[in-house]
């Protein structure tokens, strides 16, 4: 039967939680015996709480497992053989990410495990506030001049247009032929990115709202293989802007489910993102031909508000 040890260093996404103000950190150490799974999740420099609790989770790209209470022993088909990903949110009503630690090459399966977070909590309420089922609406008779009249300006409301070029004719521009170089989509530049809303969209499903958009650029572009190989369950497309420079889109899957909308700009600077996307954006890494990696900025796919997002 074999045996296998990981550790790995806990690193701090989002100030606030620490108890000095300084950075969060730690380690988490995962042993793996035939089908016995331990992990053990030491925080350093975490606050103590006086609401809410701290959850962990810890995933191998198939399996996952949460952890409460900084530690879990039983049986699990996890494997860590080949390393694994963590990450540990603050939950209280919402769950917000706050450190990951990854040994291997699991950087992106830390998008996954929040969501995974996500949807266990969103269980739990649940089955502790069942919905009561709606009552149904009073006949209406045919006939009758109470009936609701149908209106067809009521339907739409979000203007799709605003979130991308259209030429003349009010088509999309990445159907123009003539315009395939200059830089449509939802931006012209790197420099355009922190026009992007922060604060979502209220009245449902943002994906939703601009599924059109969306699918649109991911077939009108060519696919952006380096992003799409180092994320599982992606799609990205690169947006030419002229003189061989580009951009990329991309939306992030989680169970087949849209979980991020996201746009990335070419770097060599793992350091230093543009000016544009200070505080909005993390480094990625996947070297292309205009760089070692990408800063990308990322927007929940519910709410279309700005998710920071650290994939390392």
């Amino acid at each position: 039967m074999s045996y296998t040890k990981n550790i790995a260093v806990i690193k701090g996404i989002k100030d606030g939680f620490s108890a000095d103000g300084g950075a969060l950190s730690g380690l988490v150490k995962a042993e793996k015996y035939s089908s016995n799974l331990k992990v053990e999740i030491n925080l350093i420099n975490f606050a103590p709480l006086s609401e809410g609790r701290y959850v962990a989770a810890v995933g191998d790209g198939v399996n996952t497992v949460v952890v409460e209470n900084c530690i879990f022993e039983g049986k699990s088909s996890l494997d860590t053989s080949a390393g694994f990903a963590a990450v540990i949110c603050y939950v209280n009503g919402g769950v917000q990410l706050l450190a990951s630690a990854v040994c291997g090459n699991f950087q992106a399966e830390v998008f996954g495990l929040k969501a995974e977070i996500e949807r266990l909590e969103k269980t739990k309420e649940e089955s502790l506030n069942p919905k009561q089922p709606p009552e149904p609406p009073p006949a209406v008779k045919t006939g009758d001049a109470s009936a609701a009249k149908y209106e067809d300006e009521a339907i739409s409301e979000v203007n799709y247009y605003e979130f991308a070029q259209t030429d003349e004719g009010g088509v999309p521009v990445c159907e123009n032929e003539e315009k395939k170089e200059d830089g449509q989509g939802f931006f012209q530049n790197e420099e355009s990115f922190g026009a992007v809303e922060k604060n979502g969209l209220a009245g449902g499903n943002f994906y939703e709202k601009m599924k059109a958009e969306i699918e649109g650029l991911l077939s009108a572009y060519p696919a952006c293989t380096a992003l799409e190989n180092a994320i599982s369950g992606s799609r990205w497309v690169e947006i030419g802007y002229g003189d061989g420079k580009f951009y990329v889109f991309g939306v992030i899957y989680f169970e087949n489910s849209p979980r991020y909308i996201c746009y990335g700009v070419p770097s060599d600077n793992p350091s230093e993102p543009p000016e544009s996307m200070r505080s909005m954006a993390s480094f990625f890494p996947a070297k292309t031909r205009l760089g070692e990696g990408f800063w990308i900025m990322y927007q929940d796919a519910d709410t279309g508000a700005n998710s920071f997002v650290s994939a390392v």
